[in-house]
């Protein structure tokens, strides 16, 4: 019985490779961003101490634009969207289209409990 389904499963991914699927593998990718270290919040950043390290990450490119188009609809009537921009944001993580700019996201973790924090105000 296990080999008769190691077999259809086999077949049947050589049936869809033959039809021009793509198999989804886990994978790292490169991608295009920056950040910063620092202590205090984004409105006062500070140097960072030892009660307070935080890091900020901006990502562009094809990534961000994956991440904006799997978080889902728009938010309305926030800071930054208007324009022609959109704006999703799901927790601590954000991400927009700016039609000039093009695609970004930005999310930060507390480097000392490591807990997400937002990477971007408005």
């Amino acid at each position: 019985m296990r080999k008769s389904l190691a077999t259809i499963a086999l077949l049947a991914c050589g049936i869809a490779l033959a039809q021009g699927a793509r198999v989804w593998a886990f994978d790292y990718r490169p991608f295009t961003g920056h950040y910063s270290i620092y202590g205090g919040g984004l409105g006062d950043p500070v140097a960072p101490s030892k009660t307070s390290k935080n890091i900020a990450f901006w990502i562009t490119g094809p990534v961000a634009k994956q991440m904006f188009k799997a978080m889902g609809p728009d938010l309305k009537d926030v800071c930054g969207a208007e324009d022609g921009n959109h704006i999703r944001q799901r927790a601590e993580v954000s991400c927009s289209f700016h039609p000039k700019d093009g695609y970004h996201c930005d999310f930060g973790f507390d480097l000392i409990t490591g807990k997400s924090i937002g990477g971007s105000i408005c």
